[in-house]
């Protein structure tokens, strides 16, 4: 994620003073929600409104936010 952030930074031209990701996660056994996750996205002071919104919403449009929210399965082989 953090890389994303930094790489759509460069390309447009944006100079955060500085990217930190933090992702934290709660397990909820027996529900339907199973896992939770809280990510916190600090880019430092010094941005617009308008750069800030862009890479938050490069944040939750990579892939690993994909993967984060998205169902997921797995397919086992035992060999």
């Amino acid at each position: 994620m953090t890389l994303t952030i930094a790489a759509v930074a460069e390309h447009k031209h944006i100079r955060p003073e500085k990217i930190e990701v933090q992702i934290d996660y709660q397990i909820h056994p027996g529900t339907p929600l199973g896992t939770s996750f809280k990510i916190e996205i600090d880019l430092g002071t010094g941005l617009t409104h308008r750069q800030r919104t862009i890479l938050f919403n490069v944040a939750r449009t990579c892939e690993v936010y994909k993967m984060l929210t998205g169902e997921i399965t797995c397919d086992y082989d035992l060999k």
